[in-house]
């Protein structure tokens, strides 16, 4: 086990809990002075810079450093990945590290289950489309049918003229599209 990759376990993990404390106030005083010192436009430009990524330090280099290193130094002190996620590393940065079988819960992956949806008929699927304002997804909760075949009969419903497609929901706060909002009297 080197230093250095103890280092860059600590400092990642201080990057996760406190990023403040991996500040260096010494140099942050000394950049200030520098800055106040000097008459070049330019230099005085880089060394603001240089104060900005000293006050604010960008966690991805500690991360990074943590990414090669942790395998190793885990591997050398008997630290196993659900140590490391229970002090609050995400499981993705470990599996970039090298740890295998990491998921976000820390527990081991399992074989996945599948359960199969049962078969539905577009008849089915017809006789769930509620009167008034939905969206596929209300039809699928309703029907049990998947997007795919809510969506080819709701569009076979448009075409017929029996359901009216009124555009994205203009209410949508959450990420990504909206979704569509059809309308049956």
């Amino acid at each position: 086990m080197t230093k250095a990759q103890q280092a860059a376990v600590r400092n990642y993990l201080i990057s996760l809990r406190d990023p403040a404390a991996l500040r260096d106030d010494d140099a942050i005083a000394d950049l200030h002075s520098r800055i106040d010192q000097t008459d070049d436009d330019v230099e005085r430009l880089r060394l603001r810079q240089q104060l900005l990524d000293l006050q604010d330090p960008p966690l991805e280099q500690y991360e990074a450093a943590f990414v090669e290193h942790a395998k190793a130094w885990a591997d050398d002190s008997g630290v196993t990945a659900d140590a490391f996620v229970a002090e609050g590393v995400p499981a993705g940065v470990l599996r970039r590290a090298g740890f295998r079988g990491v998921t976000d819960g820390g527990t081991r992956r399992t074989r996945r289950t599948t359960t199969r949806r049962r078969r539905v008929s577009t008849d089915e699927v017809r006789a769930a489309l509620p009167a008034g304002a939905f969206t596929v997804k209300d039809v699928q909760d309703a029907s049990g049918a998947s997007a795919a075949v809510v969506r080819r009969v709701i569009g076979e419903e448009v075409d017929a003229g029996n359901v009216t497609d009124q555009g994205p929901d203009p209410d949508h706060t959450g990420p990504g599209r909206a979704p569509t909002v059809y309308q049956r009297p």
